[in-house]
């Protein structure tokens, strides 16, 4: 019963992250939409990581670079396996440290933060590494894409956590430590 409730909410939370990430991409300008699409999958991930576990946190923050590429806000699928691994990052250091704790534990705002860091730092030195040997494009093209795997990374982040302590503590855990 319980591996059937952790598959559910894993595909409930990766469905909707996908989908709000299809439906805000095209209904917001280009240019701000990254500032609510990061946030959401940035939720998604964090939220499947806290209320679901590890295992549903990496599934939806291996899908969602598909689904950007797909979109075309990834330029090249070189760059699909490196934001998969910004993201797996942030679950990853966001699950270890809420493990120690409970949701309403100050842990959760040490994980947020470490975590949305270390994808920062992860994503721009990853990034800078692709665009400056394996991906060719103009230099205008390559200082917005390197711009966007900065700081506005650790932003939406934090938004995406902020968004997501709200609702987690309404859900009931299905695992604490998977």
């Amino acid at each position: 019963m319980k591996a059937t409730k952790y598959i559910t909410r894993a595909a409930v939370i990766l469905a909707l992250t996908v989908v709000l990430q299809f439906a805000l991409r095209a209904m917001i300008p280009e240019g701000i939409n990254t500032w609510f699409v990061g946030s959401v999958v940035n939720l998604g991930i964090l939220l499947a990581v806290e209320t679901t576990g590890l295992w549903a946190g990496a599934l939806v923050a291996m899908t969602t670079p598909v689904t950007a590429y797909l979109q075309q806000h990834l330029p090249s699928p070189i760059m699909i396996p490196a934001v998969m691994l910004g993201n797996l990052v942030l679950a990853f250091l966001f699950w270890i440290i809420i493990r120690r704790g409970n949701s309403k534990s100050w842990l959760r705002w040490i994980g947020l933060v470490v975590g949305s860091a270390a994808k920062m730092v992860f994503l721009y030195l990853i990034m800078r590494l692709l665009l400056s040997t394996l991906v060719t494009l103009p230099p205008a093209k390559t200082a917005i894409i390197l711009a966007s795997f900065s700081f506005p990374q650790f932003v939406t982040a934090m938004l995406g956590g902020i968004f997501e302590s709200l609702i987690a503590g309404r859900i009931k855990p299905l695992a604490a430590n998977s």
